[in-house]
């Protein structure tokens, strides 16, 4: 009995091996499913709870205006904070005034950007960052310069002269610190303080 051709010539032979193992490893790569990383997901899922649950409603809308996908570093007041030295309270009927909006208009969001052009810098900037007798300069995204230094007694950073109240959450590249107070110029402060009518302050 004759072998077949192909048999007899060791190329032939040979590309048609290739070709055979080469059409079932495509053939096996299409059929073949991603896998969903559902671990993954749900844990990220569970930091930005964690995270909104930490800075509160307006904190959660100041992060929200920034990228994930590029580093910064937020230093954003804490919910008091918010409230008392901005006046931004929930379930308040009382518009936040500011010279950027009308005076009959609700501009809380207006006040929100733009402590996040103040306090946000384009920088990972966390305690290890910065020397034990240094002060660092950095330049936020509204180019106010924010002077940090380490705390004298204890962990966390002061900013302008603001203490951090808990340091080094996350959302996906963007650093946040919460403080104690909030980062903002003196114009933008003034503005503020004359806006909140006297009788609605916090008690010191």
């Amino acid at each position: 009995m004759k072998k077949p051709h192909f048999l007899k010539n060791p190329v032939f032979f040979l590309f048609l091996l290739i070709t055979v193992s080469s059409l079932t490893i495509l053939i096996f790569s299409f059929l073949k499913l991603p896998e969903t990383p559902l671990a993954a997901g749900n844990h990220l899922r569970k930091l930005r709870y964690e995270l909104t649950d930490e800075l509160g409603l307006f904190g959660k809308m100041m992060i929200e205006m920034l990228p994930e996908d590029l580093v910064f570093t937020a230093f954003v007041p804490s919910e008091k904070s918010f409230s008392r030295d901005l006046g931004l309270k929930l379930n308040t009927s009382r518009p936040i005034k500011s010279h950027e909006e009308d005076d009959d208009g609700d501009n809380t969001y207006a006040v929100v950007s733009r402590i996040m052009s103040f306090a946000v810098v384009p920088y990972k900037v966390e305690e290890v960052d910065i020397g034990n007798d240094e002060t660092a300069s950095y330049e936020s995204l509204s180019g106010f310069t924010l002077q940090i230094w380490r705390k004298r007694n204890g962990g966390g950073l002061v900013v302008n002269g603001v203490e951090t109240e808990k340091m080094g959450l996350k959302r996906g590249k963007i650093i946040v610190h919460i403080m104690n107070g909030v980062v903002m110029d003196s114009d933008f402060a003034q503005s503020i303080a004359s806006s909140t009518p006297k009788d609605e302050d916090d008690d010191p």
